[in-house]
């Protein structure tokens, strides 16, 4: 699950929660079936909530490691819903989701439409993204109140037909993307997924994986920002004002931001 912990107080809180108070963008346990309950330890990243598992293995052997140790927890649960229609993701608003599809690099599917009339496509949309070819492949992200001009940063839109499903590819940054197909809102889930897989093999093709420590010291030089919706950072030195860029050295204390 992906808290989104930059555009809601209510998932940021759910992430303090797991890391005694600390707000990180992220944070992983494993639940059991009732979401509640926690069946690991809690930290920021997977192999931190199993004992066996630490970093001084190779990250092959990390990964065999913590994918053995999630097995044996979800081998005691019997599967009682249908994994091939899954509860379909939506982000908090499109410029979110195009900023997440650009760090994940993947295509993004944008359902263009009044929320009144989602439920059907949602419906459509659990058979296609449960399929074994398309799942964890792509995001999707349903239109809301505040999406109103998404399609201003969208390049190769048609401003004709405002209305549809959009399958984006998000621009280097996230801040901007290029339309690569567009579907009727009752299209068949068949005609979906076949859309879906026929863009992401192009997209496969011409996306070079990125290096984070290139891509973040790039973005700093051409001063690319994303103001999330909460604050972030933490009020290190009492003063009632979130610091953004100072740290906490516990020999010396809060570092001032310059």
């Amino acid at each position: 699950m992906r808290l989104e912990s930059y555009e809601s107080v209510e998932h940021q809180e759910m992430v303090r929660k797991l890391l005694d108070g600390r707000f990180e963008n992220t944070a992983f346990c494993l639940l059991s079936p009732d979401g509640k309950t926690q069946l690991s330890r809690s930290g920021r990243a997977p192999w931190m909530s199993f004992s066996r598992v630490g970093p001084r293995i190779g990250d092959e052997e990390l990964t065999d490691a913590t994918v053995k140790a999630m097995t044996r927890i979800a081998n005691r649960y019997r599967p009682k819903g249908d994994s091939g229609n899954p509860v379909v993701q939506d982000f908090h608003s499109f410029r979110q989701a195009l900023n997440v599809a650009s760090g994940d690099q993947r295509l993004l599917l944008y359902v263009a439409t009044p929320e009144a009339s989602q439920v059907g496509i949602r419906e459509t949309l659990s058979e296609v993204m449960g399929q074994p070819s398309i799942v964890g492949r792509f995001h999707v992200d349903f239109m809301g109140k505040e999406d109103q001009n998404w399609a201003n940063v969208i390049q190769g839109f048609n401003a004709k037909s405002k209305r549809g499903l959009f399958i984006i590819q998000s621009g280097q940054f996230g801040q901007d993307g290029k339309l690569v197909k567009q579907l009727s809102v009752d299209a068949s889930a068949d005609k979906i997924a076949s859309a879906l897989l026929a863009a992401n093999k192009q997209f496969s093709k011409t996306e070079a994986r990125k290096v984070y420590s290139n891509h973040v010291a790039e973005g700093r030089r051409k001063g690319i920002y994303f103001e999330g919706n909460v604050e972030y950072g933490e009020d290190r030195d009492g003063d009632g004002k979130i610091d953004h860029r100072a740290g906490f050295d516990r020999r010396r204390g809060p570092r001032k931001s310059p």
